[in-house]
């Protein structure tokens, strides 16, 4: 009897073909710009280090690794996301130093231990996982002595909104003391739990593990997302970035934050 297809699973594999569609406008090129910034600043010294790209989905940043000149391993659940990775690496010069891996974050067992020198979880996998904890610790083995994780995690606080327009005071306290909510996609075979944090919650977790959280931003605080119009001028863009580089780091914003991008370090 075939294995039944986890929901998160079941999503990612159906919107694969337009997944990057999703995400094509100025508002998603301006925060991938501030994503890779801070990524940027945690890449291994040495070139020929291997990294990891978890939830690697259609490849955005393990592209932008390879091009680094790392050796990079592409891991996702969905095979269909990892098909559309493969074509955007097939035939470039980096297609070489590419693996592909599907597994879901929760066994990672066919992948070496203490070998990869920094991995990137970017769209928040690991608080898609059954078990965030879990996983976390999946990647711990994987990363060597002082490697690098850097991840992204939906901020609880900014969950708050949602619950109060439901107007479901009840549902909101539950979500409050839990931190589970679902992805609301239209079918519900596809609806799967997102693991929520706060600042403060996601450091203690990362500790509990046995990461050391070295840097924390929000994504982000400048709410752009509503304010796509602003973005299309490259020259406003770059001061809006300017902006939200001297906030983005500050704790009282945090909460202001859909997302929280952090780095931290094997311990």
């Amino acid at each position: 009897m075939p294995k039944r297809r986890p929901a998160t699973q079941k999503y990612h594999d159906r919107v694969a073909g337009r997944y990057d569609d999703i995400y094509d406008d100025a508002y998603w090129a301006w925060h991938d710009r501030i994503t890779w910034e801070h990524i940027r600043g945690f890449l291994p010294k040495r070139v020929d280090a291997r990294v990891l790209d978890l939830g690697c989905g259609t490849g955005k940043w393990g592209l932008k690794l390879l091009e680094s000149g790392y050796a990079v391993t592409f891991v996702d659940i969905s095979g269909q996301m990892l098909d559309q990775a493969r074509g955007r690496v097939a035939g470039t010069s980096w297609q070489r130093r590419a693996d592909f891996v599907q597994a879901d974050l929760m066994d990672l067992s066919t992948l070496p231990d203490a070998t990869f020198e920094l991995a990137v979880a970017m769209g928040e996998p690991i608080g898609c996982c059954d078990s965030p904890p879990a996983a976390l610790s999946q990647v711990r083995r994987l990363l060597s002595p002082d490697g690098r994780l850097v991840a992204t995690f939906d901020n609880r606080l900014a969950c708050i909104d949602h619950y109060l327009q439901a107007g479901d005071a009840a549902e909101l306290e539950a979500f409050l003391r839990s931190g589970r909510t679902q992805w609301l996609t239209r079918e519900r075979a596809e609806r799967f739990t997102i693991h929520t944090y706060s600042p403060a919650q996601l450091r203690q977790l990362l500790e509990k593990i046995g990461f050391e959280c070295v840097d924390m931003i929000g994504k982000t605080v400048l709410p752009m997302r509503m304010h796509r119009e602003r973005l299309a001028d490259a020259r406003e863009a770059r001061q809006w970035a300017e902006i939200e580089r001297g906030l983005h780091r500050v704790e009282a914003a945090l909460g202001r934050c859909a997302h929280l991008q952090v780095a931290a370090r094997r311990a």
